[in-house]
């Protein structure tokens, strides 16, 4: 089968004063229609970096994508026209920003920005995008759209705004969705509420959906495939429920124990991980997570270890076999 997307070892970095920041250090993944694929990682390990990389959106200075490829329904979305590009965002390829307040526009009203992408690429008359907008809005769950199509983002609340984002995002029924932290400014009655519908939508319009999150509960409910990222690499990835219950990598572990889980028995303190991530700029020789390892060897320190199969369709970036 051929993949929708295929991300070959790209890389991004940032050119600052005190040095080079390796944000994406040569990440590879395949994504198949209609599938949905969980980022996770903490804040700072290159998830969103690496989303903005496949659209081209990273600022030139100071950042830069310096190799690798994104091939996107057969072509590689780094070696495109600017013009090429731009029909994609928006069109093929959508994006659901993190907070929805900066992304949308203040001085223009939410009818007018969810339907500048269907006359841009759609070609559709200021009539036809109304009745679209309406229906866009009726299908995320906005009460009362022929009135709020009017409004502006001040007049929504944080889970409306996101609501009007997602009718944004899938207004040109894209191939795929590119979801960051679509849930992280809503209360978590809310979160379940947008997650549901970002699901449903994008099954019924067969959209794939990359999810980026540091939220482990929401992988496993929405995901099918997981790739866990620390500094900047892909360190682990697989079937969600396989590294679920058998994580391979220290990190992974580390995440999941600091988790409080409602389908286990109740064993007192949750267990964090130790230290802090490391300097992007100097980035240690072997193991990035060697520092902040409880399994770690000497070996780690000089070794840096690359992804190995693990179990079915399950890899691991780790010297030492924990699954044994």
């Amino acid at each position: 089968m051929n993949s929708l997307l295929r991300v070959e070892d790209l890389k991004t970095c940032f050119y600052t004063d005190a040095g080079m920041v390796k944000a994406v250090d040569g990440i590879s993944y395949d994504l198949q229609e209609g599938e949905t694929m969980g980022l996770v990682g903490e804040s700072g390990c290159g998830k969103s970096v690496s989303a903005l990389s496949i659209l081209r959106l990273i600022p030139y200075p100071p950042g830069k994508i310096t190799g690798g490829k994104v091939v996107f329904e057969g072509k590689d979305l780094l070696n495109i026209s600017e013009e090429e590009i731009r029909d994609v965002r928006g069109n093929r390829i959508a994006m659901i920003f993190q907070e929805p307040m900066t992304s949308l526009n203040p001085v223009l009203t939410i009818g007018l920005q969810i339907g500048e992408a269907l006359e841009i690429h759609r070609g559709l008359n200021k009539k036809e995008t109304r009745d679209e907008v309406l229906r866009l809005l009726r299908m995320v769950g906005i009460p009362d759209p022929e009135r709020r199509i009017d409004d502006y983002p001040h007049q929504f609340s944080g889970g409306m705004r996101q609501r009007v984002m997602i009718a944004m995002a899938l207004s040109c029924s894209p191939k795929l969705l590119i979801a960051d932290e679509p849930t992280t400014a809503v209360d978590v009655t809310i979160q379940a509420q947008l997650l549901e519908t970002i699901k449903d939508l994008t099954s019924r319009l067969g959209t794939a959906v990359i999810l980026i999150t540091h939220n482990l509960g929401v992988v496993a409910r929405h995901v099918n495939r997981m790739a866990v990222m620390y500094a900047g690499r892909i360190i682990e990835s697989g079937p969600a429920t396989e590294v679920y219950e058998h994580p391979r990598h220290p990190y992974t572990v580390g995440l999941l124990a600091s988790v409080p889980r409602l389908d286990k028995p109740r064993v007192g303190r949750l267990v964090p991980i130790d230290g802090q991530p490391p300097d992007l700029i100097r980035l240690p020789p072997g193991c990035s997570f060697f520092p902040r390892c409880s399994h770690r060897m000497q070996q780690c320190s000089m070794e840096r270890p690359e992804l190995r199969i693990v179990g079915a369709g399950h890899l691991a970036a780790c010297l030492k076999d924990l699954g044994s």
